[in-house]
């Protein structure tokens, strides 16, 4: 196999399934597939036909180098690449049920046990024996060298030559059963690329940190040859950045800025670039960065006066790691000729434009004015020497620098005046700012008509140039907007999810107003869809009410499957839900105990129980057994790492009172998420909780933990709906001891908030994305729901928006009585790809197959 696009065959088989192997002459025998398929099954995949075939042909070096290239892919895509061992090897057996005995053993064999002395829980002599590097001295009658992986008493990995450590216990069988995932043989990998370059650089929102890092591998292995491949318009402008950023770093930089010319409109595309370039994050939101502080400065600071009570661990430190952000990076060299060119790029834009944008990232542009040197080149580049004269306040001689009014004080203005038609005049101006503060100027004009016809005409005769994402958010929230709310949630700019609550005071809109802004979007909408290309039919799946159109998706944990946030899952009955984490200190790094638990509560939100570190098994009010915790390991040296788990039986949890068990991960100790060598968590739905612990074809979600210290919130189980609510959401937490009593205030305050947010409708569903697209486009719409599929065809003459009315009932009477299924393509929005469609389709699908051409939800929202 050729060592050339590894990474790029690796995104294409992660992504679409698709292997690309070249056709030889050569016939493997049987036997040598064989023995993949046993290695692939083992995943949860298995080989199609023409792909099977396909790998006959090739000779041997390349088949093992296609064999071995699939299974590492795969394998890490799953986390099955990683070593799974708990601290307790026979979990989910022989775990301690008394958490606290076991506690105070540890605590007199830390301070009473010492080398060559009797046992001070047995008197036992001659049991004992030293670990290291930990130096703790335990007895093998008082604990089982079988079942530990760790030391006993302070949980961290020790030297497994120990005669403490008895060897591994032979695992009892599991069982695993479900369908097998299709792989199957691509037709041109450079097609494939291609089709996904111009998707990627089509879309109108921010890509997910998974689509970044495939955008990114796919600009860095095709080069310039890529170029070719991108569309005339690339809408979102982190993605300029993100294309022509990395290209520099490996191409000439005069072919890449004379490309990226075209492309670039204002001076933060020129920053983001060089961001890019830089190695850092185009979304210039900045570094989070954690300095020490002495403990007499941070005592008299308000917001850590509560850290310092009375007995206070931190009354005993020396400093505090003080979080601060950073507006800066760590720039990469700019020669003289790539300075020269970035600064023409600044001077070919309009001087106010130019001027306004630098000042929106004003610490950013004072710090690359520090490589650029504008002032070498005043004469030459003079817009620009007079933008840095004013976001460095002064001149290159120490005068003062010229004053500027930016747009947005002229529109603060406006806003305090109240006056929404003067808003509205210079919203007019910036389209996309129009769109964004729609309700807003809606709610400014509120009781006032002539203001109200403004903004709603406004509104109107811009709303072909407001990017579709921001319309599909409008088209959710307007309804939302007839009553008062309880509380506010806001999504800030960051690397992870940390949704802000407040208590919403906004005035309700009228009824006439929002159902007008509606049709207006509604209208938009439609006609945007039905320039895209016309089917016959559309299916739809109706469990898609319940998977969100993705949106921030920036902050999206990298996951193996791309469910958006605020989605939610059936939990697959008769199944045991294993939870799990695996992570790993850097090489010659520090110290990192990460903690994974459940915490119950009842309907009320009431605290009920834990399943954690200190509650290893969580027990009913009947006395049954509802979590199993495999221990807690206090270190992850590099490179096996470290891995716990905790079984939750969901029905025996629901029997005794509980409604919803949360999943939590915390940062107990260390380093934060970000800076470990990795770090993914995740939840398998097994058929019995025997076998290994770790089994990939188990898995159903599998993400990356990313951020700073703090607390992550994945997901919640609804036990009494059997539902899995996945929220994907961090919260701070404290600088260290995070655990779920420190954060249960949070916890219960959060996830109910947030619960409640997704199901009041105020985020649009991908299926009434998909009922737009199929009232745009399609002659006949059918649905898939309760086990049946029923068609709506479209009425000779009627148009798209009394076919959407049509769509949103669904009236019996309505319903065709034809055939339900043609033989010709059709286009499907599916949760799972797992119905047999004709030849040529094309499926959207939250766990695609390979039937059909699969296409992402960021192509329906473009």
């Amino acid at each position: 196999m050729s060592a050339d696009f590894q990474e790029t065959r690796a995104l294409l088989l992660r992504r679409q399934a698709s292997v690309f192997a070249p056709e030889g002459a050569e016939r493997q025998p049987e036997a040598c597939m064989q023995l993949f398929d046993i290695d692939l099954a083992k995943l949860g995949y298995a080989l199609s036909q023409r792909l099977r075939a396909r790998l006959q042909t090739v000779a041997t070096p390349v088949l093992t180098a296609l064999q071995e290239h699939i299974w590492k892919t795969l394998a890490a895509q799953l986390g099955a690449n990683r070593q799974h061992t708990p601290l307790f090897r026979r979990f989910p057996d022989n775990i301690p049920s008394n958490t606290h005995a076991l506690w105070v053993d540890r605590v007199l064999t830390h301070f009473m046990q010492a080398p060559g002395q009797p046992c001070v829980h047995c008197g036992g002599t001659g049991t004992t024996h030293v670990l290291k590097p930990c130096e703790h001295v335990v007895c093998d009658a008082c604990f089982d060298g079988a079942n530990y992986s760790a030391c006993p008493i302070c949980h961290r990995h020790a030297d497994r030559d120990s005669p403490f450590f008895l060897p591994a216990p032979a695992l009892k069988h599991g069982t695993a059963t479900g369908p097998l995932k299709l792989l199957d043989l691509g037709e041109s990998m450079d097609d494939a690329a291609q089709v996904l370059v111009r998707a990627m650089c089509e879309r109108k929102q921010a890509m997910s940190p998974v689509d970044t890092d495939d955008f990114k591998t796919l600009a860095g292995e095709y080069r310039l040859r890529l170029l070719a491949w991108i569309p005339a318009q690339i809408p979102v402008r982190e993605n300029i950045a993100l294309l022509f950023g990395t290209l520099l770093k490996h191409c000439e930089p005069a072919a890449v800025l004379a490309a990226a010319g075209p492309h670039i409109g204002t001076a933060t595309d020129v920053i983001r670039l060089v961001a890019v370039y830089s190695g850092a994050d185009p979304s210039l939101q900045g570094q989070l960065v954690y300095r020490q502080v002495p403990i007499a400065k941070a005592r008299g600071m308000a917001r850590f006066k509560a850290l310092f009570t009375p007995g206070s661990y931190w009354n005993k430190q020396a400093s505090l790691p003080l979080p601060v952000t950073i507006k800066r990076f760590k720039m990469a060299r700019l020669g003289r000729p790539l300075r020269r060119a970035l600064l023409a790029l600044l001077e070919s834009l309009h001087p106010d434009s130019l001027t306004e944008d630098m000042l929106r990232h004003r610490s950013y542009w004072v710090w690359l004015g520090e490589f650029l040197h504008p002032q070498e080149y005043h004469k030459r580049y003079p817009k620009v020497a007079f933008a840095f004269s004013v976001v460095r306040k002064k001149g290159p001689d120490g005068t003062p620098g010229p004053q500027f009014e930016t747009f947005y004080a002229g529109l603060e203005k406006a806003v305090m005046r109240k006056d929404a038609i003067a808003m509205v005049a210079l919203l007019r101006q910036r389209p996309g700012e129009l769109a964004r503060r729609f309700d807003h100027a809606l709610s400014l004009a509120a009781g006032d008509s002539a203001a109200v016809s403004a903004v709603l005409d406004a509104f109107a005769r811009c709303a072909p140039q407001f990017a579709t994402p921001v319309l599909l958010t409008l088209r959710a929230l307007l309804p939302t907007r007839l009553h008062a709310g309880q509380t506010r949630i806001y999504w800030p700019k960051g690397s992870v999810a940390t949704g802000f609550m407040a208590p919403d005071q906004r005035a309700p809109l009228p009824r006439q107003t929002v159902d007008q802004a509606v049709a207006l979007v509604e209208r938009e909408l439609l006609a945007r869809f039905s320039s895209k290309p016309p089917v016959g039919d559309w299916l739809i799946d109706a469990a898609l009410a319940d998977i969100m159109v993705p949106f921030n998706e920036r902050t999206a944990s990298r996951s193996a499957i791309q469910l958006p946030r605020g989605s939610v899952l059936p939990v697959p009955p008769g199944k045991k839900a294993r939870l799990f984490l695996h992570w790993c200190q850097p090489e010659n790094g520090a110290r990192s105990d990460l903690d994974l638990s459940v915490a119950f509560y009842d309907e009320q939100w009431c605290l009920r129980g834990v399943c954690s570190y200190y509650q290893l098994t969580c027990k009913g009010s009947d006395g049954s057994i509802i979590a199993t915790s495999a221990g807690d390991l206090t270190d992850a040296p590099f490179p096996d790492g470290a891995s716990e788990f905790v079984d939750l039986d969901c029905e025996l949890a629901r029997q005794n009172g509980v409604r919803y068990a949360v999943a939590v991960l915390n940062n107990y100790s260390g380093m934060p998420f970000e800076d470990l060598e990795h770090a993914f968590a995740g939840l398998m739905f097994r058929d019995d909780v025997q076998g290994a612990h770790f089994d990939p074809r188990a898995v159903a979600l599998r993400f990356d933990l990313a951020g700073t210290n703090g607390v992550f919130l994945p997901m919640v189980f609804d036990l009494r709906e059997n539902q899995l609510h996945w929220l994907d959401l961090y919260a701070p937490g404290g600088f260290e001891f995070n655990n779920v009593a420190t954060s249960t205030a949070a916890i219960s305050a959060v996830c109910p908030a947030m619960i409640a947010y997704f199901a009041s409708s105020i985020r649009m569903s991908m299926y009434h994305l998909a009922l737009l697209h199929g009232a745009a486009r399609a002659q006949r719409v059918i649905l898939r729901g309760d086990g049946t599929l029923r068609a709506l065809s479209r009425h000779e003459g009627e148009n798209n928006a009394s076919f959407l009315a049509r769509l949103r009932t669904w009236n019996p009477q309505d319903v065709d009585n034809a055939p339900v299924m043609h033989e010709a393509p059709l286009f499907a929005a599916l949760l799972d790809a797992d119905i047999a469609l004709p030849e040529n389709s094309i499926v959207y699908a939250l766990r695609p197959g390979v039937s059909a051409a699969t296409i992402a939800a960021s192509d329906l929202i473009s």
